[in-house]
């Protein structure tokens, strides 16, 4: 009864925190804003109302734009919502109980992560790094010490491929291609999900990116050789589904 009440509950709050974290994900690193008073435009400091602050609904109904000032609303609130609310309703697909619960609020901190470095090409440690102990801890709980110390070896290999490559580059190119937060982020992808985990969390996070560098190119916006495009977005689903789908397709089965 209480995993289902709590099913339940994760999925009807699900748009309602990606609001919240997409907030937090524009506002970082200052979340003083987060804090300072009600809602408002961006823009024009207009006071939003409650119907206005309904998850996907309030942005299609107006069309994207403030009601005050016409300006366009950033399109991470409606993408930040709904990522929220699909990862709400995949982990209640994929885990039971308390598990469901871990992969959730997992999958939310990788969206915060993701958001910010769309924003600032930034990782946050608080993602990254605060990933790493807790994905050791769950593991270790859950399959125990010598499951926990594979995953921890797996976090080293994780950070320790793509620092290599972001040095390399570095000395090649003289400049940044690669930042140590995408490292980070994957060693927090090993520790949560295993060695094995880790060419697949890279494969994603690659064809994610050239993904979004396609839709881009369809969209009129031109990528060439030194065009910045975020890694963080495509490694942070890649490390979510290497988690939560093997349960996922279990549960299926």
């Amino acid at each position: 009864m209480i995993d289902g009440y709590l099913d339940v509950f994760l999925i009807l709050a699900g748009a309602f925190v990606g609001s919240f974290i997409t907030a937090s994900a524009k506002a970082w690193p200052d979340w003083s804003q987060i804090v300072s008073g009600r809602s408002a435009c961006a823009h024009c400091g207009q006071k939003l109302s409650p119907w206005e602050l309904i998850p996907i609904v309030s942005f299609i109904i107006l069309r994207g734009r403030c009601r005050n000032c016409k300006t366009d609303i950033s399109g991470l609130h409606p993408i930040g919502e709904a990522a929220a609310l699909v990862i709400a309703i995949s982990a209640v697909i994929a885990f039971d109980g308390w598990a469901t619960l871990l992969a959730v609020l997992f999958g939310w901190m990788l969206l915060f992560g993701a958001l910010v470095d769309i924003r600032t090409f930034l990782i946050p440690d608080v993602v990254s790094v605060g990933l790493i102990p807790t994905g050791l801890l769950v593991t270790f709980f859950n399959a125990g010490q010598q499951a926990a110390l594979m995953h921890a070896f797996a976090a080293i290999i994780g950070f320790a491929s793509l620092a290599i490559i972001a040095v390399v580059y570095r000395y090649l190119r003289g400049r940044e291609g690669l930042g140590m937060g995408d490292a980070k982020l994957l060693a927090a992808g090993g520790a949560w999900a295993g060695l094995y985990a880790l060419p697949w969390i890279v494969a994603i996070g690659a064809g994610a990116t050239l993904l979004i560098v396609a839709i881009g190119h369809v969209l009129g916006r031109q990528a060439h050789a030194d065009s910045a495009v975020p890694l963080g977005p495509g490694l942070a689903a890649g490390c979510y589904l290497a988690y939560s789908l093997p349960s996922f397709v279990q549960q299926l089965n």
